[in-house]
């Protein structure tokens, strides 16, 4: 509205106006009713008398076209919030499951890592502390586990043991 005038200063008031007086449907006020608790008086009451008399046909003329630019600003939600989901959570073979309770200090945020037993759109089965537990795909993260071949021992054993003894350090 503004940009296609070249007196945008003559109508920055109306827009400013129309700022605090539009419904926001998802808040079900307007926000000025939000901020001073109570329905604003439009405009007409707060104008001082100006020194120069304007053509009220002209003046109005002019309102009724930029009232008739005017469009509604689009609704937001604000209580939608989408949550990342990694897309190797369809294949991966162990999560992190997030801790939604109050931590303690230091705490790391997510739990884990926890073998899936079976998994669907939106729900895992993961095997936590011996007991199969139904998770949210919500509070999961993938892990990365190197997977273990057969070929590689799991255990290293020493030959011998090293022991230092006080005299043995110089």
């Amino acid at each position: 509205m503004a940009h296609g005038s070249s007196q945008w200063t003559s109508v920055l008031p109306t827009i400013l106006i129309g700022f605090r007086a539009t419904w926001k449907e998802d808040l079900q006020a307007t926000a000025a009713e939000i901020i001073y608790g109570a329905p604003i008086r439009l405009p007409g009451e707060f104008l001082c008398p100006s020194k120069q008399r304007a053509d009220p046909v002209t003046f109005v003329g002019r309102l009724r076209e930029s009232m008739q630019r005017l469009s509604p600003p689009t609704t937001q939600y604000h209580g939608q919030h989408t949550i990342f989901e990694s897309k190797d959570l369809a294949t991966c073979s162990h999560v992190f499951l997030r801790t939604d309770s109050l931590r303690k200090r230091l705490q790391p945020p997510y739990e884990g890592p926890y073998k899936v037993v079976d998994r669907t759109e939106k729900v895992f089965q993961i095997l936590r502390h011996g007991k199969e537990v139904s998770v949210s795909i919500d509070r999961l993260k993938s892990a990365y586990i190197p997977k273990v071949s057969e070929d590689i021992p799991v255990e290293v054993k020493l030959k011998e043991k090293v022991s230092l003894q006080p005299e043995d350090i110089t």
